[in-house]
């Protein structure tokens, strides 16, 4: 997707203008699902690239890591799935953290054209420190809802997605 929008620059919504977001929250538009999941996706992205710049990682370089560290043999067109990326996008990014040190890209015994992905010992530290971050902006964003209510969210999401 090479749209504008996955290219813009985060501001918080402090810097965005309370009163403007609360007119929006105030009108019609308050109302519509998109626009609450919206925002809500925009907070999280704010603050996930604020929290992650400090490690020098992106969200993609982040969601890369953490997806090669909770499993095994992990092929690098799943993470051009996972993060709905053209498969080209996904060697620039795979190629990028192998090149900082952080992963390794092994050619399939399988299939020579598909690449196999683990994390090195450099990564798994990165990704480790990148993870508390993750979890604070998560507990940050979640913090006015009860253990309950946060399952229940949690569920929620989980029964829409995937998206039918």
């Amino acid at each position: 997707m090479n749209s504008p929008y996955h290219h813009r620059t985060y501001i918080p919504a402090a810097q965005r203008g309370a009163s403007s977001l609360l007119a929006a929250q105030a009108s019609p538009l308050g109302d519509e699902l998109f626009f609450l999941v919206e925002q809500i996706h925009y907070e999280f992205q704010t603050r996930m690239h604020t929290a992650l710049t400090g490690l020098g990682l992106d969200v993609r370089q982040y969601t890369t890591l953490s997806f090669i560290a909770t499993g095994s043999g992990r092929a690098q067109h799943d993470v051009a799935a996972i993060l709905q990326l053209d498969p080209s996008q996904a060697v620039k990014l795979t190629k990028a953290l192998e090149a900082d040190g952080l992963l390794t890209r092994e050619t399939s015994p399988h299939d020579r054209r598909s690449k196999l992905l683990a994390i090195t010992d450099a990564g798994l530290e990165l990704y480790t420190q990148a993870k508390a971050l993750v979890e604070q902006v998560h507990e940050s964003l979640t913090e006015a809802l009860s253990r309950r209510d946060q399952k229940a969210l949690d569920a929620l999401l989980r029964r829409i997605l995937p998206i039918p």
